[in-house]
């Protein structure tokens, strides 16, 4: 077995990031917990290191309707924003 560089191992991590991450923003959608912050904080600290990074859409993620919002349940326990970032900046 090849002796794997840093360059690999770090290749490895990402594409392993890359597979998971999308399950990991359909769990944490939504969720009134700390889960939303974790993702959106892996993601921010993913896209420091591979700035040019895009995530993929994800048609099941929605945007919440005005019932959905109140004192218990934050705008930021929602993710689609992080797709909505994408867009605008491709849109720029």
């Amino acid at each position: 077995m090849d002796k794997l560089t840093d360059d690999k191992k770090l290749q490895m991590l990402k594409s392993c990031f890359e597979d998971t991450i999308w399950m990991a923003i359909r769990y944490a959608h939504g969720r009134h917990t700390y889960a939303p912050s974790m993702v959106r904080d892996a993601i921010n600290k993913f896209k420091i290191v591979y700035p040019d990074w895009e995530l993929k859409e994800d048609k099941t993620i929605e945007a919440p309707n005005e019932e959905e919002i109140s004192a218990f349940a934050l705008r930021s326990d929602y993710l689609d924003d992080l797709f909505l970032i994408n867009k605008t900046i491709l849109n720029e």
